[in-house]
């Protein structure tokens, strides 16, 4: 008789085959879920962490010019990449469950050509119209939204998805002084240079002051309007939003600088276009608006640091 056909092993197989289905669905539950969520964790600590470089930039600048050091050389290092990601992906057995790091770009000057114009009384200060200059980090994320931060004029700047806010404003004063003049002061602060580095190393950024606070403009004088203009160039920006962006970034810190010092809303106007925002001082009554304008101007150099 031949032998009675035997499936003793057959339980084991689909166990296993089972077994390694749920491991799969596993593992595919992980990257569909748990990695993109460890990549935002990521990419959300990183863009934190570049919003406090730049307040440290900002603040560690302000200590230049407000203690007048001229040629003093500040260095200052941004990760350009999510912490540790300098490989793609990670681990030696499953790179696939590593999420993706992302990657940066910053520059110096490199959004176009944006000025500021101050007029006194309708004739424009001496020295103006000036380049404002900007150092921009821009981010190239793969989980979380993209986010654009620039230092420029003594403000920083975010732009991202859906929208922009000024986090630190401008060295820019005005406010009605006891015998009902308006008093308006502003640093105008220069960055000279013109490079750009991206990737997902670390970048080092020197700054220093090349010449020492210069006052432009009396600090009194018998004027009735002060009009400060900000615009950028359609022929030398690179995207419609380096001009949109500049416009209604430097509206909200005309307003901002506006309320900070109690003026009356009779006392100034605020005008913008596509690419361009002002705010007009007024004070056409008996008194006067006095103007005084500082400026100074710094030199950054970017250089790529190698990591090991």
């Amino acid at each position: 008789m031949p032998p009675a056909h035997r499936d003793d092993g057959l339980s084991e197989v689909v166990g296993f085959v089972l077994i390694l289905g749920v491991i799969v669905l596993a593992l595919s539950l992980y990257q569909l879920y748990g990695v993109p969520a460890i990549g935002r964790e990521n990419e959300i600590l990183h863009m934190n962490a570049v919003k406090d470089r730049f307040i440290d930039y900002k603040i560690a600048l302000d200590s230049l010019w407000t203690n007048n050091q001229t040629g003093v050389t500040l260095s200052t290092s941004f990760d350009l990449s999510t912490e540790g990601g300098y490989t793609q992906g990670g681990g030696m057995i499953f790179p696939v469950l590593a999420p993706i790091p992302s990657s940066g770009a910053i520059n110096v000057n490199r959004r176009g050509t944006e000025n500021i114009t101050i007029e006194y009384d309708g004739t424009t200060v001496a020295g103006f119209p000036k380049e404002m200059g900007a150092v921009q980090f821009a981010s190239a994320n793969n989980y979380w939204i993209e986010q654009t931060y620039y230092y420029q004029l003594g403000a920083l700047f975010l732009a991202q998805d859906g929208g922009a806010t000024v986090r630190l404003s401008p060295p820019i004063s005005c406010y009605k002084t006891t015998n009902d003049d308006i008093t308006v002061e502003i640093v105008a602060l220069q960055m000279y240079g013109y490079q750009e580095t991206a990737g997902k190393g670390v970048a080092r950024l020197d700054t220093r002051l090349k010449n020492g606070l210069q006052t432009v403009t009396p600090t009194t004088g018998n004027a009735h309007n002060v009009t400060i203009k900000v615009s950028a160039d359609d022929a030398t920006a690179r995207e419609v939003w380096d001009r949109q962006g500049t416009a209604e970034l430097w509206e909200h810190a005309f307003s901002d600088a506006a309320a900070r010092g109690y003026l009356p809303s009779t006392n100034y106007t605020i005008s913008s276009d596509d690419d361009w925002a002002s705010i007009a001082i007024l004070n056409p009554t008996t008194r006067y608006v006095n103007l005084k304008v500082t400026t100074a101007s710094y030199s950054a150099i970017l250089q790529e640091i190698t990591t090991a």
